[in-house]
C-alpha cells in the first residue's frame, strides 16, 4: 500500500541499524510461530534483524547468546522462565505476574517485561468497554502462569478485586493461593456467579474444560488462551452458545506485536497488519485446514 511504501522510505532515510539477533528460549519451541511473526515485522520495516527459535534447556547456552554483542532480545518460555532471572537487571511490575516474559537490552542492562497480559488485554478491549466492565465479574479458570497474567489483565481492564474469581477444579488449593496473592476471590463452583462478562480459560486443551450452561447463558466473552488445537471443547461450546469467542491465536499475535514494539520502538499499529496476516495464513494452512481434513476422513 501507499502507507507501507511511505513508511519504508522513512526507514531507508534513517541510518541503518546494525543487525541484531532475537530468540525464543525454551523447550519445545521448534514449532513456535514467533520467528514467522517477528521476521515478517523486520522485513516489513526494512530492519536487518533476525529471530529464531533456540530450543534449549541449557542456561549457559542462553547466557552465551544474551551476552553476545549482537543480542537484540528474547522471548522466554518454559522451562527457562525462572532459570534466567539471575541474568535480568530490572523487572517490571508485570513480570511479577509471571507468564512468558521478554528480555530487552537497554543501556547496558537486561530488562524483563511480561507480554502475556498484553496478549490478553488487547483482544478483550473492543468487547469490554468500561461501561460493560463496571459492576460486572470476571472468571479465570486455571492457576498457572497464564492465569496470573489473566488476573493482571482483568485488573488493568477495570475489574475490581472482589469481582475477579479464580477457579481450578483439579487443585482448588492453587486457586486459593493465587486469589490470596492477587487479593481476589477463589471459587469452588462458578455456576452461581451472576453478572459475568468474561471467562478466561488458561487450562491445557487436554483438560477438555467446558463452562457451565449458567455461565454461557449470561453471554460473556469467552477467552481460550491455548492456540492449539484450533477447536477446543470450550471454543466449540462457546460457538454453540453464541458467545463472543477470543482464541489463543489472537493472544499470540497481540503479545508478539507488543514484543516487537518493545524491541524496536516501532509502533504496534505499524506492524500489526502484516504480522497478523502472515500468522493467520500459516495457522490456517498448517492447522485449520488439517483439522477440517481430519473431520472429513
Amino acid at each position: 500500500t501507499a502507507a507501507t511504501g511511505f513508511y519504508r522510505l522513512i526507514m531507508l532515510a534513517q541510518p541503518s541499524p546494525s543487525p541484531k539477533k532475537f530468540y525464543i528460549f525454551g523447550s519445545p519451541v521448534d514449532k513456535s510461530p514467533s520467528p514467522l511473526m517477528h521476521n515478517t515485522g523486520f522485513q516489513h520495516c526494512g530492519l536487518p534483524h533476525f529471530y529464531r527459535a533456540e530450543d534449549t534447556k541449557d542456561v549457559e547456552r542462553c547466557k552465551e547468546l544474551i551476552q553476545d554483542p549482537s543480542f537484540g532480545g528474547a522471548s522466554v518460555t518454559i522451562p527457562m522462565k525462572e532459570k534466567l532471572f539471575h541474568l535480568i537487571d530490572e523487572r517490571s511490575d508485570a513480570v511479577k505476574a509471571k507468564g512468558l516474559y521478554t528480555i530487552i537490552p537497554k543501556n547496558g542492562k537486561m530488562l524483563a517485561e511480561n507480554t502475556d497480559w498484553a496478549g490478553i488485554i488487547e483482544p478483550l478491549k473492543p468487547h469490554l468497554p468500561q461501561s460493560r466492565v463496571e459492576g460486572s465479574k470476571g472468571i479465570v479458570v486455571g492457576a498457572g502462569g497464564t492465569a496470573r497474567a489473566a488476573i493482571y489483565a482483568l485488573k488493568k481492564l477495570g475489574y475490581k478485586d472482589d469481582s475477579i474469581f479464580v477457579y481450578n477444579q483439579r487443585t482448588p488449593a492453587k486457586a486459593e493461593k493465587l486469589a490470596t496473592e492477587f487479593n481476589c476471590k477463589a471459587a469452588m463452583d462458578i455456576s452461581d456467579i451472576k453478572g459475568v462478562t468474561v471467562l478466561i480459560c488458561t487450562l491445557p486443551p487436554a483438560a477438555r474444560y467446558v463452562a457451565p450452561e449458567a455461565i454461557f447463558s449470561q453471554k460473556p466473552v469467552i477467552f481460550e488462551a491455548c492456540y492449539l488445537p484450533p477447536t477446543t471443547a470450550l471454543s466449540a461450546a462457546a460457538k454453540d452458545a453464541e458467545c463472543v469467542m477470543i482464541q489463543g491465536l489472537d493472544m499470540l499475535i497481540a503479545q508478539g506485536v507488543r514484543q516487537f514494539e518493545l524491541w524496536t520502538g516501532v509502533s504496534a499499529s505499524k506492524v500489526l497488519g502484516p504480522i497478523d496476516k502472515a500468522t493467520r495464513d500459516m495457522y490456517r494452512k498448517t492447522y485449520i485446514e488439517k483439522e477440517e481434513g481430519d473431520k472429513k476422513e
